[in-house]
């Protein structure tokens, strides 16, 4: 579930914005690592980090041993804090970047597909299960980083989070308000062509029936001028409302590993091929 580290160079402390000239060279081939920086995809808490005298990453099972169930079936909130705080897998520039796949078998989620459309053209009805919380992830993100529109990703949070979750701090919204002061766009502009499709998955925790931190990698596809392609991961705390998951309010969880979907390093960091079921 928490996959070990690896040795890789030191993180940098600050993320500054880059000149759009600088963003369009970049689109153009100088380096799809630094192009995801300055998009502001994970904004600036995406590193580059670890080295081999850091401690050891905590394993699932030890976590769970500090939190031990109570009458209601829950760990609580001290459990939860401490699924999302886990660190994932630290990637380096290369892992990002389009990749040979694995010789080694892939493992699968298999995905249960929407049956209705809720708020925002969000797909939804997805059953109450792990699965059905990260399906329900991948649509909520697909629907709010396309239209490149902060906007429209506010409207699409309010509608799918708990009322306490604060947009403001939502890492797609940083993500797109990073991308337009980069770039020199804005809401709305022509020029920009994104897509975000979901290519694996992976359940980081569980506690209880009623929480989940989900996460998913996209294989994400931007154009400014030039196209760029990389690979994207995103966690949340994902909560069943009685009748539907949405993003639940908390400290955001730790950066999940960008890599290419598909690639050796993909499946080290734990991602799953998401497979629909029929």
């Amino acid at each position: 579930m928490f996959a070990k580290r690896s040795n890789s160079p030191a993180p940098a402390d600050v993320v500054e914005p880059w000149s759009r000239q600088r963003l369009q060279a970049l689109l153009a081939g100088a380096g799809v690592f630094a192009v995801l920086l300055a998009l502001g995809l994970g904004y600036a808490t995406v590193r580059i980090v670890a080295s081999a005298t850091e401690p050891a990453q905590p394993d699932a099972a030890e976590i769970a041993e500090e939190f031990p169930v109570g009458p209601d079936g829950v760990r609580g909130d001290g459990y939860r804090n401490a699924v999302a705080a886990a660190p994932m897998l630290e990637i380096t520039e290369a892992d990002l970047r389009p990749a040979a796949p694995s010789l080694e078998p892939a493992r699968t989620l298999a995905m249960p597909g929407a049956t209705d459309t809720g708020t925002a053209d969000v797909p939804t009805g997805y059953p109450h299960t792990p699965e059905g919380a990260v399906a329900q992830l991948t649509s909520i993100i697909t629907t709010a980083l396309t239209p490149m529109d902060t906007d429209a990703a506010r409207f699409v949070f309010e509608h799918w989070s708990d009322p306490q979750a604060n947009y403001l701090e939502w890492p797609i919204a940083q993500s797109i308000r990073a991308f337009h002061a980069s770039a020199g766009t804005s809401n709305g502009d022509p020029t920009i062509e994104t897509s975000a499709l979901p290519a694996a998955g992976q359940v980081k925790g569980t506690d209880g029936e009623d929480w989940v931190l989900a996460c998913v990698l996209f294989d994400v596809q931007i154009s400014l001028a030039k196209e760029t392609r990389f690979g994207f991961g995103h966690c949340e705390r994902m909560q069943w409302d009685g009748t539907r998951w949405e993003i639940a309010a908390g400290t955001a969880p730790a950066v999940a590993p960008s890599t290419w979907p598909g690639s050796q390093r993909s499946i080290d960091a734990g991602w799953r091929t998401l497979e629909q079921k029929d």
